[in-house]
């Protein structure tokens, strides 16, 4: 991160006065040249950290670039990095080629030299970076493109929807269906055709389904959670059980199988006879996986540390949020 800081200045003062939307062409052999590869090797390397870490620590690492900005920073510079057009040279006429081949559908390689292969490493590399950020910081890119003006906000949609979206959700799809991790109580299985992922959750007599559609511009609209069979459970409990897969999906930077795991746990708690926290309607806290613990001496009520101590600062009080009395 300290050597990012020093290189999202050089790279910010190159690029100044380039419009979002616009490409800068990078030539190769060049200082600006080196400025560029170096930011876009340094966010490659974040992103692998990033993907390696815990559940935990990747909540952890999302706070941290929210507080620094430099995610931002980043996606504002990629799209002045990335073409218009970001396929490979010689497939340029899409109506003479059905399929031709992006830098987001052939594999980034870096080892290979020549001055002609120069002048595509730097698009290419910021198109790889951008799918990457896309695919484990899903929540973050939506956070930022949801507050972006709207000029910017029609041309990240565009270009991620004709170019990224199909090729993440097929490999979201088929990560879901070469998926090797086994639920006690919990099938899950992928349809390609639609998009769509269904989980199943049967214990004893209760049976409920969840289908997953996604969207057309995945990552950047939100996941729809819709309901399947229902048996054995009552009707404002499942609406609550399918609010918290909806904010899961929606605001985790994981996969929908890392969304389903956690969804599962909380259920899984709930039936163990664990209560919800009356603040935000889980057991298992969305950010630092905790339970709720902190408990009202009037009320009996529990809580998660971190939703207590949002309520005390939004609310100005020191009260319990359910009874209302003073809480110790």
């Amino acid at each position: 991160m300290a050597v990012l800081a020093l290189q999202e200045d050089l790279v910010e003062a190159l690029l100044q006065g380039i419009q979002v939307g616009e490409f800068a062409v990078i030539r190769p052999l060049k200082e600006e040249f080196c400025f560029v590869l170096g930011y876009l090797l340094t966010w490659k390397l974040i992103l692998t950290f990033f993907k390696a870490a815990s559940s935990q620590l990747r909540a952890l690492y999302s706070q941290y670039l929210r507080k620094t900005k430099s995610l931002n920073k980043l996606l504002y510079n990629l799209f002045k990095l990335m073409p218009h057009t970001p396929i490979f040279p010689g497939q340029a006429s899409e109506a003479t080629c059905r399929e031709p081949k992006t830098f987001f559908t052939e594999e980034l390689d870096l080892a290979v030299q020549g001055r002609t292969t120069l002048q595509y490493e730097i698009p290419h590399l910021a198109c790889f970076v951008y799918h990457i950020t896309l695919k484990d910081l899903p929540a973050m890119v939506r956070l930022w493109w949801n507050g972006c003006e709207k000029r910017i906000f029609n041309v990240v949609d565009k270009f991620t929807t004709k170019y990224v979206s199909g090729v993440l959700s097929s490999q979201e799809i088929s990560s879901v269906q070469c998926s090797t991790q086994m639920f006690d109580s919990m099938t899950v299985k992928a349809r390609p055709t639609t998009r769509e992922v269904i989980a199943t959750y049967s214990v004893d007599d209760i049976c409920m389904e969840l289908i997953i559609q996604l969207p057309q511009n995945y990552p950047l609209g939100s996941i729809a959670v819709e309901s399947g069979r229902r048996v054995g459970v009552a009707v404002q409990q499942w609406r609550n059980w399918m609010l918290q897969l909806n904010t899961y999906l929606t605001h985790q930077n994981g996969s929908i199988m890392e969304g389903l795991a956690l969804w599962k746990n909380n259920v899984d708690k709930r039936f163990e006879g664990v209560e919800d926290c009356m603040i935000c309607f889980s057991v298992i806290h969305g950010s630092n996986y905790s339970l709720p613990k902190k408990a009202c001496r009037t009320c009996r009520k529990k809580f998660h540390s971190q939703c207590l101590y949002k309520w005390f600062t939004s609310s100005n009080k020191s009260t319990c949020p359910m009874c209302r009395e003073m809480f110790f």
